[in-house]
């Protein structure tokens, strides 16, 4: 065989694409060509110089080039017509041949090797030659390959492999350039070519005439390969972003020639705006908006800027096809070329009008809650201020109380006192005279004035209860005591007092308090708990006075103890009192119960004036 122009891989430049499945127990090459001429000339020397040295060929093609290497076999002096009476020249159709062993798309391996197989062992038992040899041409895998069907071609060129292994002959395969200008098929073409141990380029290189030339060639074919493949891949990106771009449904993507007019359109865009886009290509983007913006230029403005700066996005307002608006939001993006020339646009617009309308929502809700805590802001202030002047009137009340009870102190005191003063005068003159004159009537008498003296005692008492005397006059050092024996008496209920030596003068009204609610506090011990003791300390500390009143009996209902810090629970009018006294002076009431009750009052006050010479650490009373 002659190797016109054949490359074999080994060894060469184009060896890369070769792989270690092809197996050499013959001569496979495969002949890539441009011009049936140049095929069927190298195909005339391929056959003619086996026939000629008595051997045989096997030449399976098309009618086309059955004829004409026929032709050129017969100008070579070759006669063909015995040599298919010899046996030793079969020529079959490709197409036909192929048929015979094609099943489902897919070449049956059985079927092959039995047509083939049988082909070849006879056309070499016709040789003349003792080790004659064969030679074949196939274009069946040319005709799978420009069929659709290069998958089918490639296991086809390993059936010529494996029947290379059991029958010996050389075979040629062929395959136009045009075969592989498709994107996509530089994989499959390297996979063919390493079934293949030569390969014989197109007729170009056959006409170099020194080795420096052609490995110029085969560098030359190695950078079209290679652009080949970075074409095929850019095709292939640029495909699957057309079909990315085309198959968002979300967004609407278009592309603007230089004057915005639209020259593309995704399905996003149609869904969005409504336009096909037979509709819409070729039309000026002005088309979605308002003849407001129209005539203020703004499509005009927006390429403008875009130009610019390259970017332009904006939110407003756009007009769909059946004229209703939708708020959307636009980017349009420049697209320049390597020198710079403004080419066009592209413009991505997005639906947001719900998100617009929440946002609005939003701002409303925004504006109504401002509105609501303004509005609830001046109803505290409001109720500040009417519990301000509740507090100014309760403590305006507190005082005038404190002021009754004192003048009807002194009104007892003074008057009433008086009054029953003068009548034990009276009784005791008159009881003098009547021991005299009726001496049986001495006992009546002695009894009106053991009653008036009792009166005046009791006038007195509650005279000093409502307002005591020796409270302004000493103090909580003297008064608490004077008050405690008086309640042990009334009550039969023994107290103790716990007061710090060096405890000295309160303001009036801190002393004061702290008389009532002791008073209070007592009063209440004696009505509801059924204790027979009470402790009372008083003591000054981190600039406040401190009272605290416990006793031992049943203790305070959980009940009242939660309600004493909720204004809107109606409380006894004594605790309530207490409570109001406290709050005039910013102090605290502290109500505890566990195995008895205790009220704990704290009260900010002023420096303390000077504690009286021989104040009592501890005082205690007894009931008499």
């Amino acid at each position: 065989m002659s190797n016109l122009g054949a490359i074999p891989l080994s060894g060469t430049l184009l060896a890369p694409i070769a792989n270690s499945s092809h197996q050499n127990h013959c001569a496979h090459s495969v002949q890539l060509y441009s011009d049936d001429a140049f095929l069927l000339d190298s195909l005339a020397q391929y056959v003619g110089s086996a026939l000629g040295g008595g051997d045989a060929a096997v030449v399976i093609a098309t009618a086309a080039h059955r004829e004409g290497l026929a032709l050129r076999l017969a100008a070579r002096g070759l006669d063909i017509a015995r040599a298919r009476q010899q046996g030793r020249y079969i020529a079959l159709d490709a197409a036909e041949t192929l048929s015979s062993f094609m099943r489902d798309g897919k070449p049956d391996a059985n079927l092959f090797t039995n047509i083939i197989g049988e082909t070849l062992e006879r056309a070499c038992s016709n040789a003349r030659r003792p080790k004659s040899h064969v030679v074949a041409f196939g274009e069946m895998v040319m005709l799978l390959w420009m069929d659709g069907n290069p998958e089918a071609a490639l296991q086809l060129e390993k059936l010529w492999n494996n029947l290379s292994m059991t029958h010996s002959f050389s075979l040629r395969c062929a395959y136009p350039l045009g075969a592989f200008n498709q994107s996509g098929q530089s994989e499959l073409f390297r996979k063919m070519c390493a079934e293949h141990s030569e390969i014989i380029p197109e007729e170009t290189y056959t006409l170099l005439t020194n080795e420096n030339q052609r490995l110029r060639q085969i560098a030359d074919l190695q950078y079209k390969a290679r652009a080949f493949d970075t074409e095929s891949a850019l095709r292939l990106s640029e495909e699957r972003f057309r079909l990315l771009v085309e198959s968002v449904q979300d967004y609407a993507i278009f592309m603007l020639d230089s004057k915005g007019y639209i020259a593309t359109w995704n399905i996003g865009a149609e869904r969005i705006k409504g336009y096909k886009a037979s509709e819409i290509v070729g039309k000026h983007f002005s088309t979605f908006y308002s003849q407001e913006d129209i005539r203020s230029g703004k499509p005009k403005w927006e390429l403008e800027v875009a130009a610019k700066d390259g970017r332009l996005e904006d939110e407003g307002w756009r007009l769909r096809k059946d004229g209703s608006r939708f708020w959307a939001n636009v980017v349009i993006t420049a697209l320049r070329g390597e020198d710079g020339e403004l080419r066009g646009f592209s413009k991505v617009t997005r639906d947001v009008t719900e998100r617009m309308l929440a946002l609005e929502t939003i701002k409303q809700n925004n504006k109504e809650l401002k509105r609501e805590i303004i509005e609830r802001i001046a109803a505290e202030q409001k109720l500040h201020a009417s519990e301000e002047s509740l507090r100014k009137l309760s403590g305006h009340l507190l005082r005038m109380q404190d002021e009754e009870r004192r003048r009807l102190g002194r009104e007892l005191h003074d008057s009433i006192g008086q009054y029953l003063a003068a009548v034990k005068m009276g009784l005791d003159a008159l009881a003098a005279d009547i021991r005299k004159q009726t001496p049986g009537l001495d006992a009546n008498i002695s009894e009106c004035i053991r009653l008036v003296e009792e009166s005046i005692k009791e006038v007195r008492t509650q005279s000093y209860l409502l307002y005591p005397p020796m409270l302004e006059e000493m103090g909580l050092q003297t008064a608490i005591p004077w008050y405690l024996e008086g309640f042990t008496k009334r009550s039969s209920i023994q107290t103790t007092f716990e007061i710090s030596p060096d405890f000295g003068r309160l303001p009036r009204d801190v002393e004061l308090a702290i008389f009532r609610i002791l008073q209070e506090s007592l009063t209440n011990v004696h009505r509801h708990s059924q204790s027979l003791t009470a402790q009372i300390r008083v003591r000054t500390e981190d600039g406040a006075v401190c009272m605290e009143i416990s006793d031992q009996g049943k203790g305070i209902p959980p009940g009242l103890l939660q309600a004493l810090g909720d204004a809107s629970v109606s409380l006894g009018v004594g605790l309530r009192g207490m409570q109001e006294r406290v709050k005039q002076l910013g102090g605290t009431l502290e109500l505890s119960s566990d195995k008895g009750a205790t009220v704990r009052v704290t009260i900010p006050c002023e420096t303390q004036t000077e504690a009286p010479a021989e104040a009592p650490r501890i005082a205690a009373t007894q009931a008499r």
